[in-house]
């Protein structure tokens, strides 16, 4: 089956479509992009300049009030796989997205009259095949949004899925480490991160590692004697070394619809401490393969006042039931790196899922 993958920007650099790609269902052959193509931007300039070009579009984009509309002129393909973008050609397409606003490039189109109206439109065509929300939050979004029963009809969650690395057991011998990834450093939790480490430096002879292409340059000051930060590292780098001689994953994001790093972790068997945001239930399960704390909603992610230090407590409550307990690190690690191995968070699961979707938008 020859499958098109549209995407709405020239910047591609989603692990979700990096697995997609290098790890198609049987008997699919995405067209237009090859293997290996897609990277996940980890130069701190090339990121800084891609965000600023995708910044103005939105702000073009707001002032025109269109949804992310797409359209294609070679007709070679079975199937068109949308990415956060809608089709406009007379072909069988599917579309996947990580949350309503996706629809466009910016949640204030979404959320217009003129969007909604725009986006339910092309989704009640019937060349709309199928809408594949990442998430079930992010299926609600839309049918929140749209409230529209042939639309809901459409819809069906398949979660994103990565590749799981070599099982190596880790050396005894090294100091316990604990770990956060972020590019985006205050909207992932960056700075709630590097206090609660602080905190835990005192408390534990531990090693912590804060990897961010956005952490601010006084930030980075004023935490570096506790915390070994990186503004960025190779891919090599990330999965040959510093995520195999981890042992906790800590990250009070709260501005994600998924969160990638969460599953690279679980993926290397390290256990989650997370915040209860979007969608995070759905990938951690407290106790299981790490702790989801509950949080004021009115927190800053600027600062650490009053609400934020509850947080942070509670982050180093989690954090060091974990630092103490080696069997349970062990028995949430094997839990979570079970669900991207052969659970729901498994390419297998995925590719079986998107198989059988693409062969019936192309049958029916």
């Amino acid at each position: 089956m020859r499958v098109k993958l549209m995407f709405p920007w020239k910047f591609i650099d989603s692990p979700y479509y990096k697995s997609l790609v290098n790890y198609p269902p049987e008997n699919v052959e995405f067209i237009n992009v090859k293997k290996n193509f897609i990277k996940v931007i980890d130069n701190p300039n090339v990121f800084t300049y891609t965000n600023k070009v995708k910044s103005f579009v939105r702000k073009v984009a707001e002032v025109v009030k269109v949804p992310n509309l797409t359209f294609t002129l070679d007709h070679n393909a079975d199937l068109i796989h949308c990415a956060h973008c809608l089709l406009l050609n007379k072909l069988p397409w599917v579309i996947d997205l990580e949350h309503y606003w996706s629809f466009s490039a910016s949640s204030k189109i979404s959320y217009s009259a003129v969007g909604k109206s725009i986006i339910r439109k092309v989704l009640r065509k019937s060349f709309c095949k199928k809408i594949l929300p990442w998430t079930y939050a992010a299926k609600e979004t839309i049918s929140e949004a749209l409230r529209d029963g042939e639309i809901d009809k459409k819809m069906e969650v398949v979660y994103p899925a990565i590749p799981v690395p070599k099982n190596e057991k880790k050396k005894k011998s090294r100091k316990l480490t604990l770990l956060f990834i972020g590019r985006y450093f205050y909207s992932k939790g960056g700075l709630l991160a590097l206090e609660a480490f602080r905190e835990l430096k005192k408390r534990y002879d531990i090693k912590c590692i804060l990897i961010s292409l956005t952490i601010p340059e006084h930030i980075k000051k004023k935490y570096e004697s506790y915390v070994e930060i990186h503004r960025s590292v190779s891919e090599y780098t990330l999965f040959n070394k510093i995520y195999p001689s981890s042992d906790i994953y800590v990250y009070p994001g709260i501005s994600d619809t998924f969160g990638f790093s969460l599953l690279e972790a679980m993926s290397f068997n390290l256990p989650i401490i997370t915040l209860d945001a979007f969608s995070r239930k759905e990938i951690v399960k407290d106790w299981k393969n790490g702790f989801v704390i509950s949080y004021d909603k009115n927190i800053s992610i600027y600062k650490i006042g009053k609400k934020e230090k509850e947080v942070v407590k509670k982050i180093v409550e989690k954090t060091s039931i974990l630092i103490q307990s080696s069997s349970l690190r062990r028995k949430m690690g094997r839990y979570g790196r079970m669900l991207v191995e052969k659970g729901k968070f498994s390419i297998k699961k995925r590719n079986e899922s998107l198989k059988r979707i693409y062969e019936e938008a192309i049958n029916y």
